[in-house]
């Protein structure tokens, strides 16, 4: 395996934290996770958005349009489903919407990417939302599409924040003065916030990573097979081969 081009991500960090041979699995033996309705969801509401901005859009009815532009069927087990999660959209946008036009922050960037270094390591990523308030705040928001919320101590440990707010230190060259999760779902914000010590641990957590990918460290992590999106076709399912395609 060549790693002269390897770069590493939040996505990869997070498959092979999640289990090793997950990540061999998608990044290496070019396994691909099936499409399901949550998945398609998220990346429409993400690009929904994406559009709507990009497009300085002012207008609920603009941002349906970008929504009914965006909008992925892929990964739905019925036409009842692919209709219920297309109507949950809606309400969320709606909400969404009225949040956004009572806002006075300014949008600098959304979807932004980045190309950081950290050690001899290219981090990519990307940043969903970049806004500046009147008072000359930066904050950077990641937007999460589950129904459910986290915790406080959740965002407050989220790897991908961290990560974001070491990009906008190294690559940007400002410190975020607001880091939020937006719950568009609730839409709600939990803000959180990170110090050098946090940011610190987490580039050590992504160095320690890429050092065991580059080395070829995929032992497999069994216990988290029940929630695998690989466990019908992975040898190391504790559930036994019958199950493996």
């Amino acid at each position: 395996m060549s790693f002269n081009e390897f770069k590493i991500s939040y996505s990869r960090i997070n498959a092979y934290l999640f289990c090793p041979n997950k990540y061999k699995l998608i990044y290496v033996n070019n396994f691909y996770i099936p499409a399901n309705a949550d998945i398609s969801f998220g990346q429409t509401i993400h690009k929904t958005l994406e559009k709507y901005h990009s497009l300085g859009g002012k207008t609920f009815e603009a941002l349906f349009e970008s929504y009914d532009a965006c909008w992925q069927n892929d990964g739905f087990i019925s036409p009842q489903q692919s209709f219920e999660y297309y109507e949950r959209g809606k309400k969320l946008l709606e909400n969404y919407f009225a949040s956004f036009k009572t806002s006075r922050a300014k949008i600098l960037y959304t979807e932004k990417s980045f190309d950081a270094n950290i050690g001899k390591y290219k981090f990519v990523g990307i940043i969903d939302r970049i806004d500046e308030t009147p008072e000359g705040f930066r904050e950077i928001t990641d937007y999460k599409t589950h129904v459910n919320i986290w915790e406080q101590e959740r965002v407050d440990k989220d790897l991908q924040l961290s990560i974001y707010a070491y990009a906008c230190r190294n690559v940007f060259g400002f410190t975020p003065d607001l880091i939020s999760a937006y719950f568009l779902s609730a839409n709600k914000k939990i803000y959180t916030k990170r110090n050098a010590r946090q940011i610190e641990e987490a580039v050590n957590l992504c160095l320690e990573t890429a050092e065991k990918i580059t080395a070829e460290e995929f032992d497999p992590d069994v216990s988290k097979c029940a929630f695998c999106d690989f466990k019908h076709k992975c040898k190391y399912n504790v559930k036994g081969t019958e199950e493996l395609t």
